[in-house]
């Protein structure tokens, strides 16, 4: 077993840590980036929708770019409407994940492959992470290990997954090449799942068909609601029913932004902090602006020579600052509002889909229709 050092162990690949990562190698720092398969992204469940700004800003190519998306449909249960996008586009996350690891690889960091962390042990004198292959050394350790995280089963900080506060997805690849979509489509009913919704987001030559619930409204297999929206659901049904099913898979997905993202020697970024939009599950770019100031606090720890929880804790301060916490949080508090709803009102999830989305105008006018 090998001892290896570093002033920082990311543990990993998506797109917090390989930011994360990138950040602290471009500020002349020794950084391991620890991913878990093959490569990175290779086992990530996503629908695969992100902003093409956050593409252009990684310094990325525009050719990881599976297709351009004019246009956003949502299927309330009163009614359809269609808002105009320019900015959103579609990819496939091992594509994406790996040109993010690659980045923080040509900037300086280290990169290791098929290493589960299987304990982290923090001390006075600092980091010791131990997986079956190696030990890792280091000041500081940043846990951008997704929802089911290590830190807090070990540490009790990052985020804690409950039935309330957790969706659960499965999705599958649809075989379809040249497809004509260029729209993506938010499907929201009973008929789907009770507090989530279904989607079909296309690229080149796959759909990703998928549906997500929240864990404790479950009333049934999430894969017979997949399964719907592949062959008897009317608004999609059709087009998918003979259509080859490459992959399918299942994630969970945070609902909620953790309560604490730091402690000794130690932060905690992206789905592992719930840097997640609780209404929609998107990710994506919180993940990525959390791992830029993940990176940027671990290097001033480094300069400082400061690896104390007090110091780490301004981490935590500045993201509640950001534009990304904001709409994390109040579409949280705002979640549980309607959730409370929910007992009433079986619309009470694409009703908080609208006004998140939409505006309180758009939607009252909407149900005004419903009942005239």
């Amino acid at each position: 077993m090998l001892n290896l050092k570093s002033d920082v162990a990311v543990i990993g690949a998506g797109p917090a840590g390989s930011t994360t990562a990138r950040v602290i190698a471009e500020h002349g720092f020794d950084v391991i980036l620890v991913e878990k398969d093959e490569f990175p992204g290779l086992n990530n469940v996503c629908a695969g929708g992100t902003i093409k700004s956050a593409i252009v800003d990684a310094g990325l190519s525009s050719d990881i770019i599976e297709k351009e998306i004019q246009a956003e449909k949502y299927y309330f249960p009163w009614g359809e409407n269609i808002i105009e996008t320019d900015d959103l586009v579609t990819v496939y996350r091992h594509v994406f994940d790996r040109c993010l690891a690659e980045k923080a690889v040509e900037k300086g960091a280290t990169m290791l492959k098929n290493h589960q962390i299987k304990d982290v042990s923090v001390k006075n004198d600092g980091v010791h992470l131990f997986s079956e292959k190696n030990i890792i050394q280091s000041k500081l350790v940043v846990f951008a290990d997704g929802p089911n995280t290590l830190v807090y089963r070990k540490f009790g900080i990052g985020f804690k997954p409950e039935s309330d506060n957790t969706f659960v997805s499965v999705t599958c690849e649809v075989k379809w090449e040249n497809n004509p979509f260029d729209q993506c489509e938010f499907h929201y009913g009973e008929n789907i799942v009770p507090w989530g919704y279904g989607w079909v987001f296309p690229r080149k030559n796959t759909v990703n068909v998928g549906v997500g619930c929240l864990y404790s409204k479950l009333s049934s297999n999430l894969i017979d609601s997949m399964n719907y929206m592949l062959g008897n659901y009317p608004l999609t049904g059709e087009k998918f029913k003979e259509k080859e099913i490459l992959q399918r898979s299942s994630a969970l997905i945070p609902a909620a932004p953790a309560k604490r993202t730091f402690g000794e020697r130690t932060l905690v970024v992206g789905d592992a902090a719930g840097m997640v939009d609780p209404v929609t599950g998107g990710g994506i770019i919180h993940a990525i602006n959390g791992g830029k100031l993940a990176g940027k606090i671990c290097a001033l720890s480094l300069e400082e020579e400061d690896f104390s929880a007090r110091f780490l804790s301004q981490y935590q301060r500045m993201w509640h600052k950001t534009i990304d916490y904001s709409w994390i949080y109040h579409k949280f508090l705002a979640s549980n509002v309607f959730l409370y709803l929910s007992r009433f009102d079986r619309n009470a999830y694409p009703k908080l889909a609208a006004i998140t989305r939409e505006g309180i105008g758009k939607l009252l006018t909407n149900i005004k229709h419903q009942r005239t």
